[in-house]
C-alpha cells in the first residue's frame, strides 16, 4: 500500500488538557519498544472488519526499505487484559466500539499512565459509520503517531546532543542540527559535512552540503537527485578504489514538497548504493532555500545495517533531521 503524506487538521483530533488545578503526580517513564503499538480490541471486533482496518493499516510497508518492513508492530490485547503492565506503553489505541455510541470520533490524550505517551480513543457505533471514518481518516492516524515517535527522538537527542557539533556548524555553515552522543565530526569541506555514528553492527550517517541558487527548476526530483550524486562521488568514497555512494536507479525516489515553521521543504526517500562495491541501504534527504546567502542547503540521513532491519535506524536519522535549521 502506498503511504500519502498529509497533514494532520485541527478538526481530526480532540486534544484532551487536563484542567484539574492540583498537581499532577510524577509519571513514569514510557515503556516498549519504538514502533510499536498496543491495541486494546475484544476478539469480536478483532476479527471482524475493524480489525482487518487495524492490520492492515499498520502492516503497510516502510516507504524506501531494502526488504519490506511494516510501519508500526501492532500488539493486540483484549480489553481485560489491558493491565498495568500494558498502561505505560509509548503508544496505545483504546477501542471502544459500542452501540450506544451515537457517532465516530477520535479523542487524542497526552501523558495519562507515563510519559511521553499518547492514548487515542476510537470511539464509534457498531455499524459501518465506523469503519468508513476509520478509513477516511487511516492516514492522519498514522501520520499523527509518527510525528509523536519523532518528537520522543527529538527530544531525547536534544537532551543528549553531541557535544560541539552543533557549535561548529553554526560558527562554520550557519546551520544547526542536533546529532546524539556517538556521532562524530568526521569531514568539513567546501560545503560539504558528513557526521556519522559507526557502532560494530551499523553505519548512520549525516550529510550536510549547500550550493548557489542559480536555477529555478531546483527543487525538482531530478535536478535534486543529480546534485546528490555529484556531491556523493566527490566526498563519500568507497573502500574500494572507484567505489563512491550514489542513488540506486533502479528502486523508486519518493518527493514530496511541504511547509514546516514557514520554511519550504523538498523531501527524497530512496535507496543509495556503492557504485563498484557491494554496499547500499536507505536514505531520507530534505532541501530548503537559503534566502539570505542564495544558497540551497539539503540534509541527509542514511543508514547501512546488512542483516538487519532498518525502519527504526532510519526513524532515528530522520528525527535528527527534523532538528535541522538555517541560522543567522
Amino acid at each position: 500500500m502506498t503511504r500519502i503524506y498529509i497533514t494532520i487538521s485541527a478538526v481530526f483530533i480532540v486534544l484532551l488538557v487536563a484542567c484539574n488545578s492540583e498537581k499532577k503526580p510524577l509519571l513514569p517513564k514510557v515503556t516498549g519498544k519504538p514502533g510499536e503499538i498496543v491495541l486494546v480490541m475484544d476478539d469480536y471486533h478483532w476479527e471482524s472488519e475493524t480489525g482487518e482496518f487495524f492490520r492492515e493499516t499498520f502492516s503497510q510497508p516502510v516507504l524506501a526499505l531494502p526488504q519490506e518492513e511494516p510501519i508500526y508492530d501492532l500488539v493486540r490485547i483484549p480489553s481485560a487484559g489491558f493491565s498495568n503492565i500494558f498502561k505505560s506503553h509509548r503508544n496505545i489505541i483504546l477501542t471502544k466500539i459500542s452501540s450506544r455510541n451515537k457517532k465516530p470520533r477520535i479523542i487524542v490524550q497526552r501523558d495519562i499512565w507515563a510519559q511521553p505517551q499518547i492514548v487515542i480513543n476510537i470511539i464509534g457505533p457498531k455499524d459501518t459509520t465506523t469503519i468508513n471514518y476509520l478509513v477516511k481518516n487511516r492516514e492522519k492516524l498514522v501520520t499523527l503517531i509518527d510525528q509523536v515517535e519523532i518528537e520522543r527522538t527529538v527530544d531525547n537527542y536534544k537532551k543528549n546532543r553531541a557535544k560541539g557539533i552543533d557549535q561548529i556548524l553554526r560558527e562554520r555553515h550557519n546551520l544547526s542540527i542536533s546529532v546524539p552522543a556517538g556521532y562524530n565530526y568526521d569531514t568539513d569541506t567546501t560545503r560539504f559535512v558528513w557526521i556519522s555514528h559507526e557502532p560494530s553492527d551499523r553505519s548512520q550517517g549525516i550529510l550536510i552540503y549547500y550550493y548557489d541558487y542559480t536555477d529555478p527548476n531546483t527543487f525538482s526530483k531530478d535536478y535534486l537527485i543529480n546534485k546528490r550524486n555529484q556531491f556523493t562521488r566527490r566526498f563519500v568514497p568507497g573502500p574500494n578504489a572507484g567505489s563512491y555512494m550514489s542513488i540506486e536507479a533502479e528502486a523508486p525516489v519518493y518527493f514530496r514538497e511541504y511547509t514546516k515553521d514557514n520554511r519550504y521543504y523538498a523531501e527524497l526517500r530512496g535507496l543509495w548504493k556503492l557504485e563498484n562495491g557491494f554496499m547500499g541501504g536507505p536514505f531520507i534527504s530534505i532541501t530548503t532555500l537559503d534566502e539570505k546567502r542564495n544558497r540551497v542547503v539539503t540534509a541527509e540521513g542514511f543508514v547501512f545495517a546488512p542483516g538487519k532491519e532498518k525502519r527504526n535506524y532510519l526513524r532515528e536519522v530522520e528525527a535528527i533531521l527534523q532538528t535541522f535549521e538555517v541560522v543567522e
